[in-house]
């Protein structure tokens, strides 16, 4: 089914690559109700939501595609939903009911010819800039998330590492350098297994959830599933709403799927020509998810932490999948394992999502400055469509600048400009706001 010896790939290792995902992005489940939460939607709902979104969207992903890409309800995408219902005059039906649209035309455009285009144009030193930025992201997300680096006044600066999940995530990041370096087998699964049992005498992994027991009846979906208000399909400001979900939804996706190809290494040219289909696979998970009442999915970049586990095949998506849908039913004994074990796989991630910028031409500055520029602002400001978008539109310029505007497809100047006006109109709009 998913030809595993045409991929050199091996069930223990797809098996082994699905639960490092699974761990390196379980937090959706006490993330995502927590965001939406905030436009109204019930939280034990939107809980049952996001694992049963995140299970039906990874499984098109594994069957469709055949990759081993997770897809659950985007970070960034969920606090767009969340603006659009509290600051933007729209409901969370109404919102639902955008994410469903505009899910619809990505649909449209993923099974389009000008996917295709689109996909074999896009500039290889962008791709590689996308790459590393992803990778410097999810490193800092890392450490950041498990307290050794912590925002204040002053800017970033180190946390309390003499004790806590900074500790831990030091000694985490100690014990997977070792394990890769001695070329262990299975080697971020199993730092991410033994991190957590170190953390139990330093008090980080927290296991009293299991003392009344690790299974439960999922609570129902009802109060948000289908809840679509089609009255505001005739408003102007609602189809502007769509297009820019559409524009983030697209373009993530992309992003996306550039990083965690080039995670592959050099296997990651052979599986390019599967993009088209992990966007079809994508987009019918947001009108999937947006169905089940949750924000758009999107591929999710952690999928990195599988991938760089030796996943290359739906078997590890597959994998994921069956673990949230176990996490439906005994979510306490999954979620004992702390933030802080699974950094240091993220660290490690980053770093071999670092190495793509080595592919860099710098000899030649109107490639490798547009590179710098979308890796920067990626890292930097979280905003992965973003940071695309800013070395799409830098690309051109300094092409044009240098009088090698013949080097610029009609694809690049088209992609260009929609970019551009994206870019200015999110401008204005925040200085309207």
């Amino acid at each position: 089914m998913f030809k595993l010896d045409a991929h050199n790939a091996s069930p223990l290792v797809e098996v082994s690559a699905g639960l490092t995902t699974f761990f390196a992005m379980v937090y959706v489940l006490a993330a995502n109700p927590g965001i939406l939460g905030k436009a109204g939607l019930p939280m034990g709902a939107l809980f049952t939501a996001t694992a049963v979104g995140t299970i039906v969207a990874t499984l098109i992903m594994a069957f469709g595609a055949n990759l081993p890409f997770a897809v659950a309800p985007g970070m960034g995408l969920n606090q767009f939903f969340v603006v659009m219902a509290t600051q933007m005059g729209f409901s969370w039906q109404q919102a639902l009911t955008a994410v469903l649209v505009s899910g619809a035309f990505f649909v449209l455009l993923s099974v389009s010819p000008l996917r295709e285009k689109v996909l074999r144009e896009v500039p290889k030193n962008l791709q590689h800039g996308v790459c590393a930025g992803i990778g410097i992201m999810i490193g800092y997300i890392g450490l950041h998330n498990g307290g050794v680096i912590v925002l204040g006044g002053s800017g970033p600066s180190l946390g309390d590492l003499a004790g806590g999940p900074a500790l831990l995530v030091i000694v985490g990041l100690i014990v997977l350098g070792l394990l890769l370096a001695l070329k262990v087998r299975f080697a971020i699964l199993l730092g991410i297994i033994i991190t957590t049992i170190l953390g139990i005498p330093l008090g980080v992994t927290d296991y009293s959830g299991l003392s009344g027991g690790f299974v439960s009846l999922p609570p129902a979906i009802g109060g948000i599933a289908l809840k679509f208000d089609f009255s505001v399909l005739g408003s102007i400001e609602f189809w502007s709403v769509v297009l820019t979900l559409l524009f983030m939804e697209v373009v993530d996706g992309l992003a996306g799927f550039l990083g965690l190809f080039g995670v592959m290494g050099p296997d990651g040219e052979r599986y390019r020509s599967k993009m088209g289909r992990a966007f079809v696979a994508d987009s019918l998970g947001v009108v999937a998810g947006s169905c089940l009442g949750l924000s758009p999915n999107t591929t999710y970049a952690e999928s990195g932490a599988g991938v760089a586990s030796g996943g290359r095949t739906g078997l590890t998506a597959l994998v994921v999948a069956v673990c949230f849908f176990l996490a439906l039913f005994i979510s306490p004994l999954f979620m004992m394992v702390p933030f802080a074990a699974v950094a240091p796989a993220l660290v490690m991630v980053g770093l071999l999502m670092l190495q793509s910028m080595t592919k860099v031409d710098f000899g030649d500055h109107t490639e490798s400055f547009p590179a710098f520029v979308v890796l920067i602002v990626i890292a930097l400001s979280w905003r992965i469509s973003d940071g695309l978008a800013v070395g799409w539109i830098v690309f051109i310029l300094m092409k044009v600048a240098s009088g090698r505007r013949r080097e610029l497809t009609a694809t690049v100047w088209v992609v260009g400009i929609i970019f551009a006006l994206k870019m200015t109109s999110s401008f204005w709009t925040a200085a309207l706001l």
